[in-house]
């Protein structure tokens, strides 16, 4: 046992020793979570005889699944390592495999991802005639997203409807689950949704699996949604044996469906619960962790802990305020240059942003600079239009159901066949209850609605489908089988004449597809084609961070939770952005945005910079900005800040990444803005920026005026349009004249929140 214990301090082996029952570890950002939940594995094999097969792991990542994997394998020195560490989604999958089909759930299902959801969602609107446009794939798929999790079916979302918008939705998603039933089919959400139907409706599936299981472990804890809880409760009714960590102040994902509320309610959900908190940071100078504790400490909903560290200070924090978001970047560019002069390398820099939105304007400026960088989860390899082709292809292959794989490659290369083809082909199969395969192989079938030209082609793509199968069923390895595909439909010279000067970074993608596939045959000693694409279905990580030194690292705060970097820098840190506009006057939402805040801070080693700007270009015109309300969380004791001053010049060392680049000149007067200030109050440079030409001003007169705006009749219901944004509904009118601030629901570009001084509405009725 000691030698188990001997690498952990004293809070982290307590909790490792706890006693069985329900155990919850507050465990602060920095201070071993992971070293904790791998040494109470090792510790449960080792010291109370529990064997692998008995203990179940739940992580959220598949990166943080193979690290838990990695180091319990170190710690049991060659001993079996538990079978049952992985994703939610994974667990589920591997349950509904096995015992699905009690509910119903056919053998060889297809698991759809979020494109393949969009694509099934265009088709099932088209068969109900709603249009696209007006009920967003991506929309409608958060809304069933949010039923499932809240675990409601068609017909509850149905009675539960109160408007027209609500019925259609409902209609959509009965649509779409039985095309997901006719796929043979489940989406991402059903993996955890009707794994909690089959524990719950089949009691002998539930005690199977309950029984086996002796201890179960969850990380990150604080992510959990509701069904999640409910699967956990579901496992553990039996032994009661359950371990989590997690940390309050690190719940930012709230918009996925996750709730704090399971960590703050432990207890309640577990009664008889231990608690103990791990508060020793081993990751960041003491500035940097005193400067989280007082942000932190101002949210309401948390357990409540301090972090700690027993090495140094370190340096202060750095506030920078600049002109715009120009100045904003050009400065970061000259942060890199002294970081790298003082021995960092670009790699130990990494820029954090609320929104993906913001990364432009810095690519631009590190782009001029010639300064090489890496966006972090900014596309995932699996995402990439010809590696979806070609594992469209392959489950095609092991599932011949799969409709929305059929109609993506049914074309592709080029073999003739057209969408009416296909929706022809589509409209047989749904009148006789056929998959497309099926209905391509009745003799006459097609000819009733499909040109016998174009009955040969459809015919000749299903033959080579059948070929592909029964080579797969013969026990043909995955590699060969990719192979042969992309040599049967000549893929790689249809690379070359789809887009020349793009062919050969494709073929390097689809060369390193073929590795993957060679890659999990070897790790696996042989895996089917089944397996490997569970294990692509399953993959939700953002491609992985380049090695090597040579790249600044650009990634929002939600993409960077978990890492750690020497030095961060923060931009935009204004109100409207950090905290977003749609959380910042709802309390629950501002106190998750504090917490991002407070991940971003946490994830710095050495060094932070907070970067804001008094003025940043939005929807195409210049808005005000404000510093964020969270940088005046931080005690002036534990940062060094560096505004702009009244006088409109500006405080070194920020002034040479200012001027010169379009920013205010020394001895240049702000104009005061429409806020109109009083003569004895200089402006302050946050107020720069609401000026506007004179409408009706003489060709030598390019001066500046102060503003009056007209409040102007927006009303909920009212139709209005926008030049970027094009036509939809106000839903919400809040404040007048500068503070007017409407929220629309466009046809198209969703749900905005607009101030209509910066980005001009048009009443339509």
């Amino acid at each position: 046992m000691n030698d188990i214990l001997n690498n952990l301090n004293d809070a982290q082996a307590a909790a490792v020793a706890a006693p069985d029952g329900p155990v919850l570890v507050v465990a602060g950002a920095g201070s071993g979570k992971t070293r904790v939940l791998t040494t109470r594995v090792a510790w449960l094999m080792s010291e109370n005889d529990v064997y692998a097969s008995e203990i179940l792991a739940f992580t959220f990542t598949n990166r943080a699944a193979k690290e838990m994997k990695g180091r319990v394998a170190e710690s049991l020195d060659g001993r079996d390592v538990p079978f049952w560490i992985g994703t939610f989604h994974a667990t589920g999958l591997k349950i509904l495999r096995t015992d699905g089909a009690h509910i119903g759930i056919q053998p060889g299902f297809s698991i759809f991802d979020t494109d393949d959801s969009k694509r099934l969602l265009k088709q099932v609107m088209s068969d109900l005639n709603i249009d696209p446009k007006q009920f967003t794939p991506n929309a409608t798929r958060s809304v069933i997203s949010k039923w499932k999790n809240d675990d409601l079916d068609p017909e509850k979302a149905k009675s539960l409807a109160r408007s027209f918008i609500d019925e259609k939705y409902a209609a959509i998603y009965e649509g779409y689950q039985a095309a997901l039933v006719k796929c043979n089919a489940l989406d991402f959400d059903d993996l955890i949704l009707r794994t909690v139907h089959l524990l719950e409706q089949v009691e002998s599936v539930r005690l199977k699996y309950a029984q086996k299981f002796k201890h179960v472990l969850v990380d990150e804890f604080q992510d959990t949604n509701p069904l999640q809880l409910v699967l956990v409760k579901l496992l553990t009714c039996v032994h009661g044996n359950l371990f989590v960590v997690g940390d309050d102040d690190q719940s930012i994902y709230s918009w996925r469906g996750a709730r704090i509320e399971n960590m703050l309610n432990f207890d309640e959900y577990f009664p008889g619960a231990v608690t103990f908190r791990l508060e020793q940071n081993y990751r960041s100078t003491g500035n940097i962790l005193a400067a989280a504790n007082e942000v932190i400490a101002n949210n309401k909903q948390r357990k409540g802990k301090n972090l700690w560290t027993s090495g140094s200070d370190g340096d202060k924090l750095t506030e920078e305020e600049f002109f715009d978001d120009e100045d904003e970047a050009a400065r970061l560019v000259d942060i890199i240059r002294a970081e790298t002069t003082e021995g960092m390398t670009r790699g130990d820099v990494t820029v954090l942003y609320r929104t993906n939105a913001q990364s432009r304007v810095l690519e631009d400026a590190l782009r001029r600079a010639s300064l090489p960088y890496q966006i972090v989860g900014s596309l995932h390899f699996y995402d990439r239009r010809e590696v979806r082709d070609l594992m469209a292809y392959l489950k095609l292959v092991a599932n011949p159901a799969d409709q929305i794989a059929i109609q993506r490659v049914i074309n592709v290369p080029k073999r003739k066949i057209g969408d009416t083809t296909v929706n022809r082909l589509v409209g047989l199969a749904n009148r006789d209850e056929l998959t497309l395969g099926e209905t391509a192989a009745r003799d006459g079938l097609l000819e009733q609605e499909i040109a016998p030209a174009a009955c040969k082609r459809v015919r000749e793509f299903f033959d080579m489908t059948t070929r592909w199968r029964m080579l797969s069923s013969s026990g043909e390895p995955v590699p060969e089988l990719l192979t042969r595909i992309m040599k049967d439909i000549g893929y790689a010279g249809y690379l070359e004449m789809d887009d020349p000067e793009a062919a050969g970074a494709r073929n390097e993608n689809v060369a390193e597809l073929i590795n993957a596939a060679a890659g999990f045959v070897e790790s696996t000693g042989g895996g089917t084609l089944d397996q490997f694409l569970e294990q692509v279905a399953l993959v939700a990580d953002p491609d992985k961070i380049k090695d090597g030194d040579g790249f600044v690292r650009l990634m929002t705060i939600h993409t960077a939770k978990g890492l750690e970097f020497p030095v961060v820098v923060i931009t935009g840190c204004e109100d409207d952005i950090l905290p977003h506009i749609n959380s910042a006057e709802d309390e629950h939402g501002l106190e998750e945005e504090r917490r991002l805040f407070y991940v971003a801070m946490t994830r710095a080693e050495k060094r932070v910079y907070l970067l804001h700007a008094a003025r940043r270009r939005r929807f195409g015109t210049w808005q005000d900005s404000l510093p964020s309300r969270f940088l005046t969380e931080v005690p002036d004791g534990l940062i060094d800040r560096r505004h702009l001053d009244s006088r409109s010049t500006f405080t070194q060392p920020v002034a040479r990444s200012l001027f010169g680049r379009g920013g205010a000149q020394p001895g240049r007067q702000p104009v005061q803005s429409g806020r109109r200030s009083s003569p004895s109050r200089p402006v302050h440079p946050s107020e720069w920026g609401r000026r506007k030409p004179k409408p009706a001003a003489p060709a030598q007169d390019t001066g500046w005026v102060d503003e009056v705006v007209q409040d102007v009749p927006f009303y909920e219901g009212q139709t209005v349009t926008h030049g970027i944004f094009g036509s939809g509904m106000v839903s919400r009118v809040e404040g007048r004249g500068d503070d007017m601030m409407v929220t629309v629901d466009f046809n198209e570009a969703g749900r905005k929140h607009i101030n209509p001084r910066f980005a001009p509405l048009v009443p339509v009725d």
